[in-house]
């Protein structure tokens, strides 16, 4: 009897989650974490500043109290150290737009995960119209793609200074970040390894960005951007001696991706190696967790999926790549890696 209502626990708890991040989303929207930041207040005096009604944000800022997401005291409230680093805007660590492109976008897409999965095909021109809108809607607005860019930033912080800590980087001169975003892989490399010299290659809209991220960096002088597009092997560079696409394959099919992948092998110089940062589903393909979740993402959003190393070592090897291996480490992100001769 006990195992069946554990069982039921846990079946509730699976069908209610989303109540946590409509919850999260919502006190983001709403400015309740930044006005917090000026200091404790009360639901009454947050509603007079904030124009919302006293009662009800009063129930909302109850249930973030009981997500570990703000504090109470003698009736008034203030922001958890975690919230009060992340969902501040204006804070360097700040996820906000992350948080707000989830809930905007991504949030819209999985109200239609039967479909894609009826169909298996992404649900982007059904929800947003014939056009690919993720990145070119974030990008239209240029305040909120620097939101977004920020947030991705900061979340891949952590992952970007496993990567370089997992990988010996000593032997090699020019790195390519393909697809690398705010630079954060490029910025935890030259920091890491000072004979390195950095190229951040991005799409247009996001280098500007990716050139203010670095400028704040004292590595500035060896992390560059250069504009360009994977899918075009002749913009990318050809005088890098390791290649990383980081977070960059999972977003494509199959055949986009091995095209990357080939685009790289063709650019990289003789005796350089390519990494592929990806954390890989096992050969079951039913773990970890966050990787099958982020499958069903990608299905939904991109057309792309998460993979075995098997399937990565495969592309590897039929892109012409030799000695290919695989770094499984503890953090979001795994390195599949091979050389070419």
């Amino acid at each position: 009897m006990d195992d069946r209502k554990e069982g039921l626990e846990r079946l509730q708890g699976l069908m209610t989650g989303f109540w946590i991040s409509k919850a999260l989303f919502t006190g983001v929207e709403l400015g309740i974490f930044d006005e917090l930041a000026k200091g404790p207040a009360s639901a009454e005096i947050l509603g007079y500043r904030l124009r919302l009604n006293p009662n009800s944000l009063e129930r909302l800022m109850n249930a973030l109290v009981s997500l570990d997401l703000l504090s109470k005291s003698d009736g008034r409230y203030i922001n958890t150290e975690e919230t009060e680093s992340y969902l501040v805007r204006g804070k360097s660590s700040y996820l906000g737009g992350q948080v707000e492109h989830l809930s905007q976008l991504h949030w819209r897409l999985w109200q239609y995960l039967p479909e894609a999965v009826r169909e298996n095909s992404p649900r982007v021109q059904q929800v947003f119209g014939p056009v690919f809108p993720i990145l070119e809607a974030v990008s239209a607005d240029p305040q909120r793609l620097r939101a977004f860019v920020q947030g991705i930033h900061n979340m891949r912080v952590p992952a970007a200074e496993e990567i370089v800590n997992a990988f010996d980087f000593s032997m090699f001169k020019k790195l390519i970040d393909v697809g690398g975003g705010s630079g954060a892989l490029a910025i935890a490399a030259a920091t890491k390894w000072p004979n390195l010299q950095c190229v951040v290659f991005e799409l247009p809209a996001v280098c500007d960005i990716a050139k203010e991220h670095i400028q704040q960096y004292p590595v500035n002088d060896r992390v560059k951007v250069q504009p360009g597009d994977f899918f075009a092997k002749e913009t990318i560079p050809n005088d890098a001696d390791i290649i990383v696409l980081g977070w960059v394959l999972r977003d494509w099919p199959s055949d986009e991706s091995q095209l990357i992948l080939k685009n790289c092998y063709d650019a990289l110089k003789p005796g350089g190696v390519v990494l592929v940062c990806e954390k890989l589903l096992d050969e079951n393909r039913t773990g970890p967790l966050q990787t099958t979740l982020m499958d069903l993402q990608a299905l939904v959003s991109t057309g792309g999926q998460e993979r075995t190393r098997k399937e990565y070592g495969d592309w590897m090897e039929s892109a012409g790549f030799d000695d290919i291996g695989v770094n499984i480490l503890a953090g979001s992100r795994d390195i599949i890696f091979g050389y070419k001769y």
